[in-house]
């Protein structure tokens, strides 16, 4: 159907729905031909899977969360070399990068690299496959108790308030390691608040909408910084490479990127947490109401 819950539908029935659906997603995307692609598009499935197990924390028996919380980030882990090679060699593109004599041996190093990573494929999707079917098993056998509106905002709010706390450490010192942080408690945000995207009112549109946009802004910033790495190594080996220009652009690219994610995450981020699941909950009591 979607990754969304219906009006309608109980939340264990569209946890059970939405679960099965990512799972058989993260499998089939790692069958496409394109495969740099297909995994990129696979793990962001499991970064869905995983933000509904965190939105449905507290509906889920303590033991269960945490195997399968951990089973799905390692099965993200083992899929994340072959796409943090694709998304550099497609930051390199926007850039324009391959004109200047670094780029293009940062554009070598990565194809090898990619290519490297592609002749494990076969053996990823099996180790991939191994693990969602574990974790089909495991919720087959675990099932939900019955699950509130209530449940849910507490989820929810748990999210929000992880990525308000990660948004203020970084504001404070906005290394490399700490945006990332942020962008991942941003991300899991938006795809819990996608969940509920069906029972709230148009102004939750705006809040993912704004959420989408600082996910993005903080995901080129990463992925700009993880290609600046991949130069400064260049340069280690190559001293003479022309260098300068390109980390140049690429760091003031990055500056107007991170000024526009503080611009949104002030913005995202204005709720205190107890009002932000107050807010929540008033829209899934609603939506409980019209589904009866």
């Amino acid at each position: 159907m979607s990754y969304r819950i219906q009006i309608g539908e109980s939340l264990a029935a569209a946890f059970g729905r939405i679960a099965a659906e990512e799972i058989d997603l993260a499998a089939a995307e790692l069958c496409r031909p394109h495969r740099g692609q297909a995994v990129h598009d696979a793990r962001k499935a499991l970064k869905r899977l995983r933000a509904l197990l965190r939105s449905m924390r507290a509906s889920l028996p303590k033991e269960f969360f945490r195997q399968e919380n951990r089973r799905i980030a390692a099965t993200g882990r083992a899929v994340s070399p072959l796409r943090d090679v694709h998304v550099q060699l497609r930051a390199l593109v926007k850039l324009k990068a391959a004109a200047s004599p670094a780029g293009a041996r940062v554009l070598r190093q990565l194809l090898r690299r990619q290519s490297f990573f592609l002749r494990r494929i076969p053996r990823l999707r099996k180790t991939v496959r191994a693990m969602l079917d574990q974790f089909r098993q495991s919720l087959a056998a675990a099932p939900l108790r019955k699950a509130s509106a209530e449940d849910l905002a507490v989820g929810l709010k748990r999210i929000y308030q992880q990525g308000r706390a990660a948004f203020n450490a970084a504001r404070q010192s906005p290394t490399p390691v700490l945006l990332h942080e942020w962008r991942k408690k941003a991300k899991s945000l938006g795809y819990g608040l996608q969940l509920i995207r069906s029972l709230g009112p148009d102004k939750l549109s705006t809040i993912i909408r704004r959420s989408d946009a600082l996910t993005e802004a903080l995901g080129d910033n990463h992925d700009l910084f993880m290609v600046w790495s991949a130069l400064d190594r260049e340069l280690k080996f190559h001293p003479d490479s022309d260098f300068g220009p390109l980390a140049g652009q690429i760091t003031r690219r990055r500056a107007k990127l991170q000024k526009s994610a503080f611009k949104l995450g002030a913005k995202l981020y204005a709720d205190k947490p107890a009002r932000f699941e107050r807010r929540l909950l008033g829209y899934l009591r609603r939506a409980r109401k019209k589904g009866k």
